[in-house]
This record gives C-alpha cells, sequence and structure tokens, in this order.
C-alpha cells in the first residue's frame, strides 16, 4: 500500500506541471498506470550509493571542459548500453512531446505512461548510471550540471524530471515542484561551451531521451 501511495504522490507531482488536479480526463487516463509507479520508490535509494556526495561549485565562467563532456558522454554510453531498444521507446516519447507547440495536462498521461511503461527498465538503468557515476568520480551535481550546460550550448530544448524527489516528495506528503525551466530553443551560455558541445552534437542528441528522464 505504502508503494502505491508513493505512486499516486508522483502522478500528483506530474498533474502539477499542467495545473491538472481534478481534471477528470486526464485522471481517467492516468488512472490504470498508478501501480506502474510502486518500483520507481526504489530510486532514492539508489541515487544514495553514489559516493561522491560533496556538493558541487560550477566555475563562476559556467564553462565546460573538455574532460568534463567525455566523462559524462561515458556515462551516457553506459546507459544507453544497458536499455537496448529501450532506449529508443525513450527518445521517441522525449522528441512526440517535444513536437507539440505547448505541453499542456492533456499531453501528461502520455508521460505518465512512458513511466509505467518504462519502470522496470528505468531502475536497471540507474544501476548502470550509479555505478558509471562512481566509475567516473562523478558527484549527482556535478553531472547534472553539466548535463544542463551541455544541452543549453545545443540549443536543445530539455525537462530534466527529477524522479527522486518526487518519491522523496511523495512521502513526506508534499506537491513535488514543476521540475521544468524555460523550455527553449537556440544554443545558450558561454560560447566556450557551445564550441565544445559541436563536436559531441549527434551523440548529445541520441542521449536527449535519458537526459529528460534523468538519467
Amino acid at each position: 500500500m505504502k508503494k502505491i501511495l508513493i505512486g499516486s504522490g508522483i502522478f500528483a507531482g506530474l498533474l502539477a506541471m499542467g495545473g491538472a488536479v481534478g481534471s477528470y480526463y486526464v485522471y481517467h487516463r492516468i488512472s490504470s498506470t498508478i501501480g506502474g509507479f510502486a518500483q520507481l520508490a526504489k530510486v532514492p535509494e539508489l541515487e544514495r550509493s553514489v559516493r561522491n556526495r560533496s556538493p558541487y561549485q560550477p566555475p563562476r565562467s559556467g564553462e565546460l571542459t573538455r574532460e568534463q563532456v567525455e566523462r559524462y558522454l561515458r556515462v551516457e554510453q553506459a546507459i544507453r548500453a544497458s536499455l537496448g531498444a529501450r532506449a529508443q521507446d525513450m527518445q521517441q516519447k522525449y522528441r512526440s512531446l517535444l513536437a507539440k507547440k505547448e505541453a499542456t495536462a492533456v499531453d501528461l498521461p502520455d508521460l505518465v505512461a512512458a513511466y509505467g511503461d518504462l519502470a522496470k527498465a528505468y531502475l536497471e538503468a540507474k544501476r548502470v548510471q550509479v555505478r558509471a557515476l562512481n566509475q567516473a568520480g562523478f558527484s549527482l551535481d556535478e553531472y547534472r550540471w553539466i548535463r544542463r550546460q551541455s544541452y543549453a550550448a545545443l540549443g536543445l530544448p530539455m525537462m530534466d524530471l527529477d524522479i527522486a524527489q518526487m518519491v522523496k516528495d511523495a512521502r513526506a506528503g508534499r506537491q513535488t515542484a514543476p521540475p521544468v525551466g524555460p523550455m527553449t530553443v537556440g544554443p545558450s551560455g558561454p560560447e566556450a561551451n557551445q564550441e565544445l558541445v559541436k563536436a559531441h552534437r549527434k551523440e548529445l542528441e541520441d542521449y536527449a531521451g535519458l537526459a529528460f528522464f534523468g538519467l
């Protein structure tokens, strides 16, 4: 029962993204997927296995290093390899959401279903991510900062969903804040970053679906 309640809490957090609480249409389409979230209750525990727990202080310049980008890509390569065809499923769901001019509450059932359908694969990918982060010496903070900076430099829209935080909020009875920033198109950030990521555009585009799902 506790796991189901956690799943419902994540569901409520996703609804908050579109201000859709109380929408019968959205609820009706999503209700059958709630149980699929139970497995995601393990995500915070998995993330606690990341050995580097140090807070990451980004440089004032906001500039990435070549070594950071290369380490980041090695982690993504490991995750993609572990997911196999499921990685393409995530990429397709990400692209279909971005194909819309503006995501609304009506789009949430597909987003929720993505988690419900992929929960088992997601957990395995999270385990692989944690192992790869430890091998690369990353903290979650640094990893996520590199991800944000890299995609901003490419100008790819990115909405980083923090599943672990959603689970923690559900356990504490809190409503999850909308995990979104401006989904703008167009390179931004330091010019040095934009030059650095050019050589890795294809790889980063291929991994965008994973990044969207917090992997």
